[in-house]
């Protein structure tokens, strides 16, 4: 399935048909959405970006944000979204610094630093006023094959966010499975999009929806920080397909009013990005007896997810943990051993993903691509293959059990979080001289992060207000779903006899 080519059939045969929904109180139609992008792609061509390369399109959920984003790929550039309430001003300087930002489209409020880190940064009224100008795309140009259509910056070890560059083919390899999912009929239904643009679980509703002659309903970040307005968000949105991530989910179970009388028209839950709780499962399933709950696995490396599996009553009282899928057509899962064996069925080891959605690796950062990306041959072709780093073991029946990070790397409320990333943001603060982060879990999740630190002198504050301060600073270079917590304050960090941070020793602390 070709991404660009579905939309363009709905647009030419129900242009008056809504295309996205935003809880902000914007609407579009496909006519609308098509006419804008090819305006803005018109615009592009014209511009004088260099062929191919990448765009950076900031701000948040809005129809004109979206057109930006099918704009460059109809224009041969990959996208690059960054969203301005889940990626501080630092980080998107540092996003732009790495691709070069010859062309920024803005679609809501910037920092002066961003502007000032573009060759080029078209705001919300210049934007407004292209799109309304008209215009057309030449559908040659269109990303296709190994054309990059998007690049996903996520949490890097060192302190600077990394690159996922994901292929036109690897976009619609997917999408053809994705659209599958569940086993229903998605045909102009409703698809709650919770995560924003900067995250990879938003390419799920996204694709589906407007390669399903959907809508995307978009809950915007003012709304998901109220209950209240978010519930009568969701009462009023006739959702069909809930996408989020298990925690959003939770969350809304805590109401009791979370019922298939909220949300009648809901036919799907689909959840990605971290663990799947049974008890979650469960309860979805007896509160919404008309809906299906798939469950699915994938890092962004492989382009959103691999495999999935529609879970039921049974399962949730006889897996626990719940596994996480089968493999899709053109993709190969393996459990390989410290030694690169292949792992007995049901024994864990890293999970190897190869096949036809897996990305081409890091943006310019060739020495990070060598060490986690190769090639095998699936069904007589060259493929792509990624080294995980999760930790998991395939039962009899081709089923993945997750069982964790091999390293550092955690999942934390849908986010993909490198705990070396932190560190080393605390490490930057004036009085600290070392830091160590760690993982705090309850019933077997993270409930949230405890960051361990180590002074030059004393603070100035201590117990509570010490972490308010931190947390402060912090919040100027990090996400808020990467801010600890819990801030505890050593004279050293405990150490392995080879010479290591005890991170075992501070997790039970």
């Amino acid at each position: 399935m070709r991404y660009l080519d579905a939309i363009a059939k709905t647009a030419a045969s129900n242009p008056d048909r809504t295309a996205i929904v935003t809880t902000s109180g914007d609407t579009a139609t496909y006519g609308w959405l098509w006419s804008a992008s090819e305006a803005l792609a018109a615009w592009i061509d014209a511009s004088g970006v260099p062929e191919h390369e990448p765009v950076m399109v900031y701000g948040h959920k809005s129809p004109l944000h979206i057109a930006c984003m099918h704009a460059c790929l109809k224009s041969g550039h990959p996208y690059v979204p960054v969203d301005r309430f889940s990626v501080p001003k630092e980080r998107a300087v540092s996003i732009a610094g790495q691709i070069g930002a010859p062309l920024v489209l803005a679609t809501s409020e910037f920092p002066e630093e961003l502007a000032d880190a573009a060759s080029t940064l078209l705001d919300t009224s210049r934007l407004t006023a292209i799109a309304e100008k008209g215009g057309a795309s030449q559908p040659e140009r269109w990303v296709s094959g190994e054309d990059l259509a998007y690049i996903l910056f996520t949490s890097g070890s060192t302190g600077t966010p990394k690159g996922v560059q994901v292929t036109a083919d690897c976009f619609d390899n997917f999408l053809g499975w994705a659209v599958t999912l569940g086993g229903i009929d998605k045909t102009g239904l409703t698809f709650l999009n919770q995560a924003p643009f900067s995250f990879d679980l938003s390419v799920y509703e996204l694709a589906m929806a407007l390669a399903s002659d959907g809508t995307l309903f978009c809950l915007t970040k003012q709304v998901q920080d109220n209950m209240r307005e978010e519930f009568k968000a969701l009462a009023a949105s006739g959702v069909g397909v809930w996408v989020s991530t298990p925690s959003f989910a939770n969350m809304c179970l805590v109401d009791d009013s979370f019922t298939q009388e909220l949300l009648p028209d809901l036919r799907l839950f689909l959840f990605c990005g971290e663990t799947l709780a049974n008890s979650t499962a469960a309860a979805l399933l007896e509160r919404f007896p008309q809906a299906k709950v798939v469950n699915s696995y994938g890092p962004t490396e492989s382009t959103v997810a691999v495999a999935a599996v529609d879970v039921t009553p049974e399962m949730t009282a006889a897996d626990e943990p719940l596994p996480v899928g089968i493999a899709r057509p053109g993709t190969r899962l393996r459990v390989v051993d410290e030694q690169g064996a292949e792992c007995p069925t049901g024994t864990y080891g890293e999970v190897i993903i190869e096949g036809d959605t897996v990305s081409a690796g890091y943006f310019k950062r060739m020495d990070l691509t060598e060490k986690s990306f190769g090639t095998a041959l699936l069904d007589g072709k060259e493929v792509r293959t990624y080294r995980t780093g999760d930790e998991g073991a395939l039962d009899e029946q081709g089923l993945l059990h997750y069982h964790g990070r091999l390293d550092m790397q955690v999942k934390f409320n849908g986010y993909r979080i490198e705990l070396g990333d932190i560190e080393e943001n605390i490490r930057k603060l004036p009085e600290v001289t070392d830091a160590c982060v760690t993982p705090f879990e309850r019933d077997g999740r993270i409930a949230y992060l405890v960051a361990h630190v180590v002074l030059g002198k004393a603070p100035a504050e201590t117990g509570l207000k010490a972490t308010v301060a931190f947390k402060k600073e912090l919040a100027a270079t990090l996400p808020h779903y990467m801010i600890p917590r819990k801030f505890v304050f050593h004279d050293r960090l405990p150490m392995t006899p080879n010479g290591k941070v005890d991170r075992k020793t501070l997790a039970k602390l």
